[in-house]
């Protein structure tokens, strides 16, 4: 009877191992995503705090402002093929090591601040990261977690990111701007440290003929249960006939190799479609929000204290948001939760356009709380939908050819136009009004929506190899149609 107890102690112990390996690994990759948001919020604080401390408004001007804001999209464009290299050549741990460097020398550089070239620097080095969250940690996460925990942990990334943005936020609106960059030293120190005992990817060892440490690997981070056993010789087979049918090219070969596969359909439409999910997310205008809350919501409340307690409420409501939408995600499918909950966006976008519009003609008299309840209303909506549905979608629609290289395009164009809807945000509210730049971005949003309602599949519980077919089965059923009407006419 001992032995049997002692036994079963033993096999749920060897059981909950794994799982816990896995949430090492987890929480490792969660410190960038909240250390992410904490460098997304500092712009917003920062401002208001270098304006008191010189007593100067033009200490740091609209110009400069709107850099800070979105250099950290910019300089991760540059970075993200360089980290993709590195990811493939030397492994996931190693760039996860370079990677809280990083992170660690952008926080010193913003604890260590004092005026607003500091901080631009520090939110340059801060788009690394921002690179890295886009590229690597994603496949960190799908790598070294099962299949039955792996939605999980894919979805608190967004969550993790807008806690950092709510933390950022009430730090610079309660104490100085720099006690950021104590946490985010702090967080840092933390994931340097965990990074060391992580096992390096089974995949990326496999890929690397290294079946040894692939196997050692995948049980220390799976276990060795029947399905974990299945996987892991399914995933060792596939990469052993890779490796038989691969031949050495040259870097030249690969690019045009590549290129080649960019131009057929069932390469372009998936990246496209991947564009146009990313662009309904950009368009709706909540990432901009949150990098100008508290520039904005003092324009739409009139009083520095309520726009304080607003940002944080609503940044609240965004987690909020993220949460019930994940719970939803389990019941509704990806594209109803994408199209609904962004057109109920949209909608609360352009009902607040127009009653700021009727406010400016003296038509409607200002009410702050109607404004609150609008955007909170927004802000639900817009987390539920576009906030944690573009990145799963755009993780099921990438194509299985050329994955790696798609990625980088994808990713790469979309930091990119982020960078740019950022960098030209104060000038649409200085030159269209508030009303104004509601509108275009609902517009804008509009347009994207319609285009998905069009052309964007259905992806929950396919597989990617299903997924894929897709866009194969319309290629060759258009080549079919095709040719059927080629026959007609030659009958006539």
């Amino acid at each position: 009877m001992e032995v049997e107890e002692t036994n079963h102690f033993l096999s749920k112990k060897i059981k909950w191992a794994p799982f816990l390996r896995q949430i090492h690994v987890c929480v490792t990759v969660w410190c960038f995503y909240f250390i992410s948001g904490l460098s997304a919020g500092t712009p917003t604080v920062v401002r208001p705090q270098i304006v008191r401390q010189y007593n100067s408004t033009t200490i740091i001007s609209d110009n400069m402002f709107s850099w800070i804001a979105s250099i950290s999209s910019f300089s991760g464009t540059c970075c993200i093929i360089v980290l993709i290299l590195l990811a493939h050549f030397f492994g996931r741990k190693k760039i996860t090591i370079l990677l809280t460097l990083i992170k660690l020398t952008a926080a010193s550089v913003l604890c260590f601040s004092v005026n607003a070239m500091h901080i631009f620097i520090s939110q340059l080095l801060y788009g690394i990261i921002s690179a890295g969250i886009m590229t690597v940690f994603p496949m960190v996460i799908t790598e070294y977690s099962s299949t039955e925990y792996r939605g999980i942990f894919l979805t608190l990334r967004p969550a993790t990111f807008f806690w950092g943005i709510w933390t950022a936020n009430a730090i610079g609106i309660y104490t100085h701007y720099r006690y950021i960059g104590i946490l985010s030293i702090v967080i840092s120190s933390y994931a340097f440290v965990t990074s060391f005992f992580m096992p390096e990817s089974p995949y990326w060892l496999a890929s690397k003929s290294k079946y040894d440490e692939c196997v050692l690997a995948h049980r220390i981070l799976k276990g060795d249960g029947d399905e974990a056993e299945k996987e892991l010789d399914d995933m060792i087979s596939a990469f052993k006939g890779m490796h038989r049918k691969n031949t050495k090219k040259s870097i030249q070969q690969h690019l045009r190799s590549y290129f080649k596969l960019l131009r057929q359909p069932e390469i372009w439409k998936p990246a496209a479609l991947s564009l146009l999910v990313f662009s309904i997310y950009d368009f709706s205008g909540k990432y901009v929000f949150a990098v100008y809350a508290i520039e904005l919501m003092k324009k739409l409340t009139g009083e520095e204290s309520v726009a304080h307690i607003t940002v944080l409420v609503l940044d609240g409501f965004s987690v909020l948001g993220m949460y019930i939408g994940a719970g939803m995600s389990k019941i509704l499918k990806r594209r109803t939760m994408l199209l609904v909950n962004s057109a109920i966006g949209i909608t609360f976008l352009l009902v607040l356009s127009l009653y700021l519009y009727l406010i400016k003609l003296s038509i409607l008299s200002e009410n702050s709380y109607a404004v609150i309840v609008l955007l909170v209303g927004y802000s639900l909506a817009i987390c539920c939908g576009p906030m944690i549905m573009s990145t799963s979608i755009f993780g099921e629609l990438v194509p299985m050819k050329a994955r790696s290289f798609s990625v980088c395009v994808i990713t790469s164009l979309y930091m990119a136009f982020n960078g740019t809807v950022t960098k030209i945000a104060p000038m649409m509210f200085q030159y269209l009004g508030l009303h104004g730049s509601f509108l275009v971005y609902g517009l804008c949003c509009s347009v994207c929506l319609i285009l998905a309602f069009k052309y964007l599949p259905e992806t929950k519980d396919k597989s990617l190899y299903e997924i894929a077919a897709l866009f194969e089965k319309r290629k060759s059923e258009k080549s079919a149609e095709t040719k059927l009407l080629e026959l007609k006419n030659l009958q006539q």
